[in-house]
């Protein structure tokens, strides 16, 4: 039985765990719920001769915006009216690939594809409820070898958000 093990760490090593996951990934589709978007990227790099899922899950504050501009105030928009907003934008970067990928200690996440950049941020709303505002997982590959996989989640704990990296043990 194979066993997840979860630990904290700091936004430096969380950013690597990033860019192994989402560097060189493009966006295949998305998928919408009620209080949750996930995007879908296909990692070709990750692992010799396969290509992996890479799921971007999200209940905060998102935004597109060209690579240009510096980031917004993406939390001072309402939930539903920045999603109404994103979504038809996202729709036009399936097939581009993540060359950026930036996190700071707030858990405010940016994503370079091609001339935009999709921007994740932990609003003071989503840090109040103690539990997951974003995380990216990518599958584990059958059989054995020199691939990645495994999860990072930044996580609300109240009055922060932390890092947490989970790993098959």
């Amino acid at each position: 039985m194979t066993r997840i093990e979860r630990m904290e760490v700091d936004v430096a090593a969380a950013l690597s765990s990033l860019e192994g996951m989402l560097l060189g990934s493009y966006l295949d589709s998305f998928n919408v719920s009620s209080l949750q978007v996930t995007l879908r990227l296909i990692n070709a790099s990750a692992c010799p001769d396969k290509s992996l899922y890479v799921d971007l899950s999200f209940s905060c504050a998102a935004t597109l915006r060209d690579g240009v501009t510096s980031p917004g105030n993406v939390g001072n928009v309402d939930f539903f009216v920045g999603r109404a907003v994103l979504l038809p934008e996202v729709y036009g970067k399936i097939g581009v690939e993540v060359s950026r990928v930036e996190l700071d200690s707030e858990g405010r996440l940016a994503l370079s594809m091609g001339d935009s950049v999709i921007e994740l941020v932990a609003t003071d709303e989503d840090v109040g409820i103690e539990d997951s505002v974003w995380q990216v997982v990518m599958e584990r590959p059958t059989g054995s070898g020199p691939c990645l996989g495994g999860s990072l989640s930044c996580v609300s704990m109240g009055n922060a958000v932390i890092f947490m990296l989970g790993a098959e043990r």
